[in-house]
């Protein structure tokens, strides 16, 4: 289980898109559009309001941890799984912008990596001699892992009855926060050198958050859905691959994703209503009105299948499987929409590796 990590971050790349089309020239009276606003909007309003929020989840979380020690029951271990649910729904806004501090400190990698390694977890466990920090370990440490240490079927009685167990689960969410408080910082003083980015080279803050706007939605449709369902495995389920199988919000969890990712595309805000400069301004601004209008109505397209859904992911894949393809289909539709159509109107080019097998 250990080789496919961090939701797939860790794929090799296959291939680079050679764009032949570039930003539609306007006549010279009319001003460029002004990326410096998309991006201060993004970083503004978006990433700096989500990682504050995810830093701010985890701290409940720890604070639920401590009260749980002091009363080892299951009112608050339902109280830690809580914070828990919360934190792993805002890292699905954080983990979009994979770059810059994210990729310095790895902490996709660290914090993100799915599924966890179980055998490994509990193996560290039992011995109470482990470093964290050290490569191998991200299978063991990242959100997912407190999907098995809080969900399993004999989690009360393990943190209560195993001090190794509980002071695992404390490691696990101070090394949490830790990252998240690092990232907070560094994204204060990152914040300049994002906004002024604005060309479409293959390093511009610019080309790299539609990049990561790419990447994650081919993360949503292979890593979230496609691998379990077997697409990568001829037609063969993998449930052990199912992100946070041992809760069943992965459904939720791939909604809040796609939400998230609509919400960039739009240039919505983060913690309210308030809309800014987007994706679908610059479509507007190259005439592309049309493109900005499909690629809103995919995402209500997919939201509305999702809904559709009342059990777990795994639930589903045993008795509706048609539906889930049904499902997959849309988001590969919405893909070809945003990577060949929209990269190309921007003139950015893909530069990360997608290994989509299918």
């Amino acid at each position: 289980m250990a080789q496919m990590k961090q939701y797939f971050l860790t794929l090799p790349i296959v291939a680079v898109i050679a764009l032949a089309v570039s930003c539609k020239k306007k006549d010279d009276t009319t001003p460029d559009f002004d990326k410096g606003s998309l991006l201060t909007n993004v970083a503004d309003n978006i990433i700096i309001p989500a990682i504050a929020d995810f830093d701010s989840d985890l701290d409940q979380l720890l604070a639920n941890y401590t009260a749980f020690q002091a009363n080892q029951d299951q009112t608050h271990l339902d109280a830690m799984r809580t914070s828990w649910v919360a934190a792993y729904m805002s890292w699905q806004t954080v983990q979009l912008f994979d770059f810059g501090p994210m990729t310095t400190n790895n902490l996709s990698l660290q914090i993100g990596t799915f599924p966890s390694d179980t055998a490994l977890i509990l193996n560290n466990i039992s011995s109470g001699s482990y470093d964290l920090s050290a490569s191998g370990n991200e299978v063991a440490c990242g959100l997912s892992s407190l999907d098995f240490l809080f969900y399993r079927s004999s989690a009360l009685n393990d943190l209560q009855s195993n001090a190794n167990y509980q002071t695992y689960v404390g490691d696990v969410i101070q090394k949490l926060k830790a990252e998240s408080s690092q990232l907070k910082t560094e994204w204060t003083s990152y914040r300049s050198t994002f906004v002024a980015s604005t060309g479409t080279e293959s390093t511009s803050a610019f080309s790299l958050l539609v990049n990561e706007f790419n990447r994650h939605m081919e993360l949503a449709k292979n890593a979230k859905l496609g691998i379990p369902l077997g697409k990568q495995s001829l037609g063969i389920q993998l449930p052990e691959y199912i992100e946070t199988r041992y809760s069943g919000i992965s459904l939720d969890i791939l909604k809040e994703s796609i939400i998230r990712m609509h919400q960039l595309y739009n240039g919505n805000a983060y913690l309210n209503s308030a809309t800014g400069a987007g994706f679908d301004d610059y479509l507007v601004y190259l005439e592309k009105t049309d493109l900005s209008n499909t690629i809103n109505s995919k995402y209500s397209e997919i939201f509305t299948k999702i809904d559709s859904f009342s059990g777990t992911l795994e639930e589903e894949m045993a008795t509706n499987t048609a539906e889930l393809n049904v499902l997959y289909n849309l988001i590969a539709g919405q893909i070809i929409n945003i990577k060949t159509d929209m990269t190309s109107a921007f003139g950015v080019l893909i530069t990360y590796q997608d290994n989509d097998g299918d």
